[in-house]
């Protein structure tokens, strides 16, 4: 018999559970499938996410035909263009589109990648890195155990997850790439086992751009 996460939930299927369509037989066994599957939640949270900018986006709109009339048939338009409901996935450019005409503040597209060394000195981690750029992480990997494969996550100063990938070792420490730029502030990158048990925590701070 196979685990239950042997097998990972289709597109489709998490999209009908962030949506509340899923019949009570399939949801008992998706619900069951995300208690002991990670990755699965990953996915899920990413569209929920998505779900969520895009209500955001359409009572944007809303909003604005009611105080500008004037501008009822290029918003009229902008609908015509996409079908109604939005998929989820296949709908992502059309949102983007959306996002930008009502003014939503999206994230700009990230500077070249910086490389940024955490460290452990004496129960001590750290490392520091300029805002707006993506990063390049190098993780000091002494005193923990080997493993090919590392899941990474960076969060802010209040836990919650800002960035998630995956880490790889190598003979100078493990690497990840977070293809995002940040915010200045201090926040926590966290080294996860094939468990999900944190293996180690280093402090990032993202200081200003230089002028």
């Amino acid at each position: 018999m196979k685990p239950a996460d042997s097998e990972h939930l289709g597109e489709d299927k998490l999209e009908a559970y962030a949506m509340a369509q899923l019949a009570d037989a399939e949801l008992a066994n998706v619900e069951e499938h995300l208690l002991v599957c990670s990755t699965c939640i990953d996915r899920l949270e990413e569209i929920e996410g998505f779900t969520t900018a895009m209500q955001h986006a359409a009572q944007r709109i809303r909003s604005e035909e009611a105080q500008v009339p004037a501008r009822e048939g290029f918003l009229e338009r902008i609908r015509n263009w996409t079908p109604s409901p939005i998929p989820i996935l296949g709908g992502a450019l059309a949102l983007a589109a959306l996002l930008l005409m009502v003014g939503i503040n999206v994230e700009q597209k990230p500077g070249a990648p910086v490389d940024v060394e955490l460290i452990a000195v004496r129960g001590t981690t750290f490392g520091t890195a300029e805002a707006g750029h993506a990063l390049h992480l190098r993780m000091d990997s002494k005193g923990i155990s080997d493993a090919p494969m590392w899941r990474v996550e960076i969060v802010n100063d209040t836990g919650g997850r800002v960035w998630n990938g995956t880490g790889t070792s190598t003979a100078d420490g493990i690497l990840a790439a977070a293809d995002r730029s940040f915010k200045p502030g201090t926040y926590f990158v966290r080294l996860l086992d094939g468990s999900g048990e944190t293996a180690r925590e280093y402090q990032l701070v993202i200081d200003k751009r230089k002028p």
